[in-house]
């Protein structure tokens, strides 16, 4: 089905953004897609957005266009590009955002504005890794799709500087910007407060994890220094909110080390429920590591946080040092390290004062900085 846009032919300009990620599935990288849709149709720009999945009835209550592609993935992709193309001729077209090189792979480059994104989980990292990279083509796949683009659009410092020494890729194709984050205050139901003190309850202090549950996002370190904060923190309450393919395994951590009545798990939840549970956190903790050529690019969990008041603790992997400030919004500890991750928690549960400053500065930050409505002016003055 063909997307209606606004305008005759070349009268008005349109902003595409392409993306295998987009609402209602959830996730990070979905987050950011959707946030940048909105904020742009929000901002004045007609956007049209091609994205994966089936037609959705919320699609239609947009302030933009959504065009979905369903199949399998590599004739998605094609079928996708040659839609693009025939919007680009029919249609005058600002700028093409895409969430990713994949997303480009199959896009004739020459005489358009594209923008990709990069994330850090998708470029090769070591040595023995990009020597088979090169046998799989991978590699070469990914250089091809980044050639003839306008600009290339990291969301840390750390995914720059991994492009240019994996890729060779010049730093001044590259621009960093880091993600936005979406803001739902408003939007917070009686229901919502009610689940929200129900999961809670009477325990305290809380601390919460919001991620995709897998084994670098650094569950199991938190899980293994609840032992020691039991002992000054009897009635201490760890959230785990999201899903992954690491989830039975700190299931069944959580039944070995005997905490138990100390963990909930949260499965996906709304982002009011998201919203809350930060509110009514004391600390907020994910401490990441690099497993093979899965890393944490940036981390906007930790800039939610801090903008719901919320001091973090984090760790030295990948772009985290871009997300939090450390000792002004939260800590940085180093990655794997258990003794100091645990020393860290306890130090900043008992120091409430420390922490509360912390999420004050957090919440500055985060207010000034990464709102959809500042930050998706960094995204549009990227493709002038």
């Amino acid at each position: 089905m063909d997307v209606q846009l606004s305008g005759k032919n070349k009268e008005i300009q349109v902003i595409i953004i392409t993306t295998q990620c987009f609402a209602p599935k959830i996730g990070g990288i979905e987050s950011l897609m959707t946030g940048m849709a909105e904020a742009m149709a929000s901002s004045g720009k007609q956007v049209l957005v091609l994205a994966d999945g089936k037609h959705e009835k919320t699609d239609l209550n947009k302030n933009y266009k959504i065009r979905r592609f369903t199949g399998w993935k590599p004739i998605r992709r094609l079928r996708k590009a040659k839609y693009l193309e025939k919007i680009c001729r029919n249609q005058s077209v600002e700028a093409i955002y895409a969430d990713s090189w994949k997303s480009i792979e199959y896009i004739n480059k020459k005489k358009k504005k594209i923008l990709v994104l990069a994330h850090g989980t998708e470029i090769p990292k070591q040595y023995w890794t990009l020597m088979l990279d090169l046998l799989r083509f991978k590699r070469n796949r990914i250089k091809s799709s980044y050639k003839d683009v306008y600009k290339i659009i990291a969301n840390s410092s750390y995914t720059k500087d991994l492009m240019q020494a994996s890729l060779k890729i010049n730093t001044k194709l590259i621009d960093v910007i880091h993600p936005g984050i979406d803001v739902y205050d408003d939007f917070i139901s009686d229901e919502d407060r009610k689940n929200v003190a129900k999961i809670i309850g009477y325990n305290s202090p809380v601390i919460t994890t919001l991620a995709r549950v897998e084994e670098r996002k650094g569950h199991s370190f938190v899980l293994r220094s609840l032992r020691e904060i039991k002992k000054k923190f009897p009635n201490i309450l760890y959230l785990i909110a999201g899903k992954g393919p690491y989830l039975e395994e700190i299931k069944k951590l959580t039944k070995e080390l005997n905490i138990e009545r100390n963990v909930k798990f949260l499965g996906w939840i709304t982002e009011p429920e998201k919203s809350l549970i930060l509110k009514n956190s004391d600390l907020f903790v994910m401490t990441p590591t690099t497993i093979g050529e899965s890393v944490e690019g940036f981390g906007m969990a930790y800039i939610d946080a801090s903008f719901h008041g919320l001091a973090s603790v984090g760790s030295d992997s990948g772009g985290v040092s871009d997300a939090i400030k450390n000792n002004i919004t939260g800590i940085i500890c180093e990655s794997g390290n258990q003794e100091m991750i645990t020393r860290k928690i306890i130090f900043l549960l008992e120091n409430k004062e420390l922490r509360v400053r912390m999420g004050i500065n957090g919440r500055q930050r985060a207010t000034e900085n990464y709102a959809w409505n500042r930050k998706i002016f960094e995204y549009l003055k990227a493709s002038k």
